[in-house]
């Protein structure tokens, strides 16, 4: 059975989900190279090895400060131990009303903080402003046993609309943060994507502009299953690493998580794929611009579109086999593309050469939202 479908070509493979999330997009070759080369002889289990040895270092090289990694297998791992350090049970975690870790995580950052509860706030294209996250702090600064204590602000970077806030803004959120006497947490499930969209540091959109906790994403962008929690505080390193433990993220064969995080780093590897991710999003989002009826619903910087689009559209999409993921929405037209490192220029073109068409002569015989 395995024999036959590893025997289909990479049009029936992809399945329809190119564009379905980069979470479908296969394991870059050198991450596997490097799977295959750590799968030699007997080494050290949970982390002791020369590999799991290496990754404070790496990132501390990367993030130009000492740091201490904690490798994950997931993203809502990464969160929920992040927030698991920064969190007492009693705490109040500030996000946005549709932050991955409010809708997305099944109840993570309360079960990896014992209780703490999630403060929800709203404001366009799923970035916290800053007016609107000290507004909340002043209706919480009432603070006695009777009441949670804000503890934390979690910052989704880019956000889940694709949409990526500043290094003002961050700097902003986390100096009221601080001034109070919260944490930053910053989900960085597409953080080299936003890192790219900014070009910026790692150092730069992290503790530079004050968070202490990062939740660093590299499964979306090349790695098998891999991400990794980055802190910058002994502390609270110290803190997670029991959570870490009691979690059942450490590993006993840590070397093959620990091999695709040196990997990703290695000679800009991950920065290379965030480019190219955000660069097929550039494509998709000018060649959406030609066709008449379709509306972007917010921004595009980074690696994913969110596109309001006419039905006679999606259908000539679907005829050439981009299958697209509809949003949630009250219109019912909006629809999420997200972009690879690996997008194929075959898939690239077809999108582009319906959009070409639409925005010619049979985009004019086409009503807004037929």
């Amino acid at each position: 059975m395995l024999a036959d479908l590893l025997k289909q070509d990479d049009a029936s493979a992809s399945e329809g989900f190119d564009f379905y999330s980069d979470n479908a997009a296969g394991v870059h070759p050198r991450i596997l190279e490097a799977l295959v080369a750590c799968n030699r002889g007997f080494v050290p289990p949970y982390g002791m090895e020369r590999f799991t040895r290496r990754i404070d270092s790496a990132f501390s090289e990367v993030f130009e400060r000492e740091c201490f990694v904690f490798p994950v297998p997931t993203g809502t791992a990464a969160n929920g131990l992040a927030l698991g350090a920064l969190a007492p049970p009693h705490g109040l975690i500030f996000a946005h009303r549709n932050a991955h870790i409010v809708t997305t995580e099944c109840g993570a950052p309360e079960f990896f903080t014992l209780g703490a509860r999630l403060a929800l706030l709203e404001s366009p294209h799923n970035k916290l402003a800053a007016s609107t996250f000290e507004s909340a702090l002043h209706g919480h600064a009432r603070r006695t046993v009777h009441q949670l204590l804000p503890a934390v602000v979690s910052l989704t970077q880019a956000t889940e609309r694709g949409t990526v806030y500043a290094l003002e803004e961050i700097a902003a959120i986390s100096s009221l943060a601080h001034a109070a006497g919260l944490k930053v947490q910053m989900d960085g499930a597409r953080f080299a994507n936003a890192m790219v969209s900014l070009d910026a540091t790692p150092a730069e959109m992290s503790w530079k502009a004050g968070v202490d906790a990062v939740s660093f994403g590299a499964t979306k962008n090349g790695t098998m299953n891999a991400d990794a929690v980055v802190l910058f505080d002994e502390g609270l390193a110290e803190k997670a690493r029991f959570i870490h433990k009691r979690a059942g993220f450490l590993h006993s064969k840590m070397r093959f998580m620990s091999a695709q995080l040196l990997a990703y780093l290695e000679d800009g590897l991950w920065i290379a794929n965030a480019r190219a991710a955000n660069a097929n999003a550039e494509r998709l989002a000018a060649a959406l611009a030609s066709v008449k009826g379709v509306e972007l619903n917010d921004p595009v910087q980074a690696n994913e579109l969110f596109p309001r689009l006419p039905a006679r559209f999606r259908r000539r999409l679907k005829s050439e086999g981009v299958h697209l993921r509809d949003w949630p929405d009250a219109t019912g037209n909006l629809f999420r593309i997200v972009t690879s490192y690996c997008d194929g220029e075959s898939r690239i073109g077809a999108f582009e050469k319906v959009c070409r068409e639409f925005g010619g002569g049979e985009a004019n015989a086409t009503r807004s939202g037929e």
